[in-house]
């Protein structure tokens, strides 16, 4: 189902997209249906059944879930006798005491933090919610659990399990432990809480709990609120008037309490120079070992490639361009992306907007994904400990390989898409 731009009286609810800046009209959905931008095609609403309750016992079930999923044992490796397991939260503490530890900062953030706090975000959003209770705090909250949702990464985490699995079952007797289904089971209802959860509605369930006058005027000519004339909240996508009164020195929102910019500041600055980090760190996490393997006290050191021949060579083809993909043609094409995509606003390209916009989404998505190799490596470092046998630890491409992937993530969140747009709407004025 596409949105049109047919003309709508200015009491109308409506909405904006974020991606482009084109203002609509808000969607009544019926089952099955989604809302389109019908300028850049991102989806701006699903129909979503009873998202309030639905969230509110998935996000409890994650919770009853959490600890058994990082307390419990995963896996245990046995060789000749000689037992190795451990759990995420070991895992992580052992990042620490081998003397990595921004690396067991990041996994921990991401495979501990993030998702508790995402998890009970939710479900006290969705308590409230269910009681109709007035809480000043919900709208902040919420606002921070769309922020936190993309670095929650038990997902990732949970392939970085079955991939160790398949690495080690040629090496040793794999037995899966009681955390292991816990945590297939809190992966699960995370992201079915995440998708059944309906944004654009609980705002406004939010803002009934808190009434704001409608500061969106009629003009005096009858016509609709133009887009220049409109300001539209970076965290909950509200339309306000541009010239929106400031609060203690700032324009703030009125509904979420996020700072009001018409953009991003510094956005394509920012970009830039995060995608030079990226590019400049590449060099040193895929040329140098990520990896090192002692057998018998013999050190062996390998890099990212050498680890997605292995896999190759020992039949695991779909294993080893998992990994290809994730560690290397993904971190590639972020910056390779962002860099075309920055390009054309510098010159003004209009050719491909709605293509460029989808291949930025893309990049989002998939930005994540490149710290599958990191997971890997912490598991094995962690499980992987035989003793005079084999030991694994993280070789120095592991630091650079992790920058790379905080920088390029960084950069996408640091970019507005809307510039894209506004910069072919600037050549089209000029013509």
């Amino acid at each position: 189902m596409s949105l049109t731009t047919r003309s709508v009286p200015v009491a109308a609810a409506m909405t904006v997209c974020p991606d482009c800046g084109l203002i609509l009209r808000s969607p009544r959905l019926r089952p099955h249906l989604v809302a389109v931008c019908p300028r850049c095609a991102q989806a701006l609403r699903r129909y979503r059944h009873n998202p309030v309750q639905k969230g509110l016992a998935l996000s409890l079930t994650g919770l009853l879930l959490y600890l058994p999923a990082n307390l419990l044992p995963l896996m245990t490796f046995s060789v000749l006798g000689i037992e190795s397991r451990g759990s995420i939260v070991q895992a992580c503490g052992h990042m620490f005491a081998s003397g990595q530890s921004f690396i067991g900062l990041i996994v921990a953030l991401t495979t501990l933090v993030f998702p508790l706090a995402i998890l009970s975000g939710l479900l006290l959003i969705t308590l409230g919610l269910s009681r109709q209770r007035k809480a000043a705090w919900m709208p902040a909250l919420f606002r921070s659990y769309h922020h936190l949702t993309e670095w929650a990464m038990t997902d990732v985490f949970l392939v970085g399990v079955l991939i160790t699995i398949i690495k080690m079952s040629h090496m040793a007797a794999v037995t899966l432990n009681p955390g292991f289904f816990c945590l297939v089971g809190l992966v699960v209802t995370t992201v079915a809480a995440q998708t059944v959860i309906d944004p654009p509605l609980f705002w406004s369930l939010m803002e009934e709990q808190e009434p704001q006058p409608s500061p969106l005027q009629t003009p005096a000519d009858g016509t609709e609120p133009q887009p220049a004339d409109l300001l539209a909240c970076h965290g909950c996508h509200k339309l306000l008037p541009a010239d929106y009164p400031q609060q203690s020195g700032r324009h703030r929102c009125p509904r979420c309490g996020h700072t009001l910019h018409p953009r991003k500041p510094n956005s394509i600055n920012r970009t830039w120079a995060l995608l030079a980090t990226a590019a400049i760190l590449t060099l040193p996490a895929n040329l140098l070992p990520i990896m090192e393997v002692d057998y018998f006290g013999v050190p062996d050191r390998s890099t990212i490639m050498d680890g997605i021949i292995y896999f190759f060579q020992e039949g695991s083809y779909g294993i080893g361009l998992v990994i290809f993909v994730a560690s290397v043609l993904v971190p590639l094409f972020k910056i390779v992306g962002l860099v075309i995509i920055l390009l054309s606003i510098r010159y003004r390209w209009q050719s491909w907007l709605r293509h460029k916009a989808i291949m930025f989404r893309a990049i989002e998505f998939i930005g994540r994904w490149s710290m599958l190799d990191i997971f890997v490596i912490t598991l094995l470092c962690s499980l992987a400990q035989f003793g005079f046998l084999s030991t694994i630890s993280a070789a120095p491409a592991a630091l650079y390989f992790t920058g790379v992937v905080l920088s390029t993530m960084f950069a996408a969140l640091s970019f507005d898409p809307r510039l894209l747009w506004d910069a072919a709407a600037a050549t089209e004025t000029r013509q």
